[in-house]
């Protein structure tokens, strides 16, 4: 859901955001304008309405392969961890399981520490939590998983769950800031 969501932000932002990019004040009202318009958000993503250049800046950013490619190994990481975590684990091969999706979370989140910041923000503050809980609980998780500790991967598994719970907020708030609606992940 949140690629698809993500794919959809770019298509919204480019037609509109090609008109503020002609330096004409009247086309950066017209593109504002024109945007769609959100009915209902979560309160964790309202959002002021952003000035035609902060929303050209943070659909920059987005736009940038490498955020974007980055968002989606999240999203994949993610999915891979609450697969692995979904039953509680007793046998060795279970934690084998967990321990490689720790591990994968654990190698994309290392990179996707050094991205540039979000140019909202609202955005950055959600973000740099979701980065840091998701990065305390992919290493608390490979650690207890290594021991073969169940009540240490839960533990990890609550860090990982609140990253996530911020990371779905970034989505939503780059959602209702570009004018998409946003889609729970």
């Amino acid at each position: 859901m949140r690629q698809l969501l993500l794919g959809l932000i770019i298509a919204v932002t480019v037609v509109p955001l090609a008109a503020c990019s002609e330096g004409s004040p009247s086309s950066s009202r017209a593109s504002a304008a024109g945007a769609p318009s959100v009915s209902s958000t979560p309160s964790a993503v309202d959002a002021p309405t952003l000035s035609a250049e902060a929303q050209a800046k943070l659909a920059a950013w987005f736009a940038d392969s490498r955020h974007r490619q980055g968002m989606q190994a999240l999203d994949h990481g993610l999915r891979d961890f609450k697969r692995s975590v979904a039953i509680a684990p007793a046998a060795p091969a279970d934690y084998m399981t967990i321990r490689s999706a720790c591990s994968d979370l654990d190698h994309d989140l290392n990179i996707i520490k050094d991205f540039d910041p979000v140019p909202d923000p609202q955005s950055q503050a959600l973000w740099s939590s979701a980065v840091t809980n998701l990065r305390q609980g992919a290493a608390d998780c490979l650690t207890a998983a290594t021991a073969n500790d169940a009540a240490k991967v839960t533990r990890a598994k609550a860090a990982l769950l609140k990253g996530d719970t911020d990371y779905s907020a970034v989505v939503a708030r780059l959602g209702t800031v570009l004018g998409v609606a946003p889609t729970a992940g």
